[in-house]
């Protein structure tokens, strides 16, 4: 019902706008929700997009706001790029500081200046801070907004500073504890303060082993720490453990889809901004140069093929037989890496489990290459003669064991030394498997021939 009213509600907006009917497009738009009308923006046509995001900043500035936090950032960085500075610096000083600081740090950098020397001294101070801690990290997405008191403020006092603060946080479900130099002490939940008897102070029923992260941590670690313990915010530490800011929840579930879609985007060979209703000219640059990557991979399998063409040109279904071999090593190495880096996402996988995690891939590799290969080799057989059977079968078995063991070591070795498992994994499991696959395959063929008839 929703999806079809907002089908709906975007057939019109877009209809007005051919129009020219913009003022009736905008009046449509302003009884949205800010999802809702972020949803919209994204969907238009790239000018009409801008041509009603401009009206809605010039008519309903923190609407506009909310809309943009919850855009794509490089959309939302795109339309902020049509406005003044002025208006763009306006529209940044409604957002909450992590928010504001999400969306500076897309701009380029001859434009973050600009920016910032508009905005409000005290709201540009914190995205500067903010930008200083490395991308993608603890630091760079939270929010100094938290609701924190002494040890020895008593309940009945929290709930008068809760219900006199509570506008100043972006969210206060939390309420940590902090010494008078502010060292992390403890959290009490409002449900605690709720519970207890109004003299009590918060030292007394704070809970002292707080989950946190530090400033350094990668963000996600931090959305996996947020998704096991079942977290509406998680506090963030400096060095000296001294509370720095909050990440909500809401943020974690924005990080956890960015992650997600960067993994399934680079197992493609895609890169993460690159979109469906984008621009075709981003889409060629975004796929291109892996394109150019996959051609060279596969005229390195094309050179170990081209090293047997005597051998193909003695037994002909050798060369008939070829797709079976590259799509098995490929479908089989692939399944694996997809459920290896999916588990380095949950940290399921790492370093020190990698061992048992080959082990398991290789036996599975192997089991699925005897049946698969007893299959094969039994249709071949029936087709042509036994000993091709033999080879492909035995072929089948070797690809799709390697497979096993690459689709986990690659992954595995490239987290270790502190690359993105998923984006490099793909290129080279597959070309490694399909090359040991032809070299056995055409070798085994090879001997056979030398010696028997196949």
């Amino acid at each position: 019902m929703q999806a079809q009213r907002q089908k709906l509600m975007l057939d019109s907006i877009s209809r007005l706008i051919r129009r020219g009917a913009l003022s009736n497009a905008l009046n449509l738009l302003i009884k949205l929700r800010p999802v809702d009308i972020a949803q919209v923006l994204g969907q238009l046509p790239q000018n009409d997009s801008e041509s009603l995001f401009k009206a809605l900043v010039r008519s309903e500035l923190p609407k506009a706001a909310e809309a943009v936090s919850e855009l794509e950032t490089d959309k939302a960085v795109e339309l902020l790029a049509t406005l003044g500075r002025e208006e763009v610096s306006r529209l940044l000083q409604e957002l909450p500081s992590d928010d504001a600081t999400l969306l500076v740090s897309g701009m380029p950098e001859e434009l973050r200046d600009d920016l910032l020397d508009a905005m409000k001294v005290e709201h540009s101070t914190v995205v500067n801070e903010l930008l200083g801690f490395e991308d993608e990290t603890a630091g760079r997405i939270m929010t100094p907004d938290y609701f924190a008191l002494d040890e020895d403020v008593t309940v009945s006092e929290a709930i008068t500073a809760l219900q006199r603060r509570s506008e100043e946080f972006e969210m206060a479900f939390y309420l940590y504890v902090v010494d008078s130099r502010n060292h992390l002490l403890g959290v009490v939940s409002l449900r605690q303060l709720l519970l207890n008897q109004p003299s009590t102070p918060l030292r007394k029923i704070m809970i002292s082993d707080v989950i946190k992260v530090a400033t350094d941590t990668d963000q996600e670690e931090v959305a996996r720490i947020v998704a096991t313990y079942n977290l509406l915010a998680v506090p963030v530490v400096d060095q000296e453990n001294k509370l720095v800011g909050i990440i909500t929840v809401d943020d974690i579930i924005d990080v956890m889809r960015e992650e997600a879609t960067e993994d399934i985007y680079a197992l493609a060979g895609v890169e993460a901004d690159d979109r469906a209703l984008g621009s075709s000219i981003n889409s060629v640059m975004r796929r291109l140069p892996w394109l150019m990557l996959s051609l060279l991979a596969a005229l390195v399998v094309v050179a170990i093929v081209q090293f047997y063409v005597v051998t193909i040109e003695q037994a002909v279904w050798l060369a008939i037989l070829i797709p079976v071999v590259a799509t098995m090593g490929s479908t089989a190495a692939t399944q694996t890496m997809t459920v290896v880096v999916r588990g380095i996402g949950l940290g399921e996988v790492s370093w020190e489990t990698g061992k048992r995690v080959i082990t398991k891939e290789a036996l599975v590799g192997l089991i699925n290459g005897v049946v698969v290969g007893l299959v094969v080799a039994g249709v071949v057989s029936l087709w042509t003669s036994a000993r091709l059977g033999g080879v492909l079968g035995l072929t089948m078995l070797l690809s799709l064991f390697v497979a096993g063991i690459r689709g986990t070591l690659v992954p595995v070795l490239l987290k270790r030394f502190r690359l993105d498992p998923a984006l490099t994994s793909s290129f080279f499991v597959v070309t490694i498997t399909d090359a040991v696959t032809f070299f056995f395959y055409f070798g085994m063929a090879t001997f056979l021939l030398k010696h028997f008839r196949l």
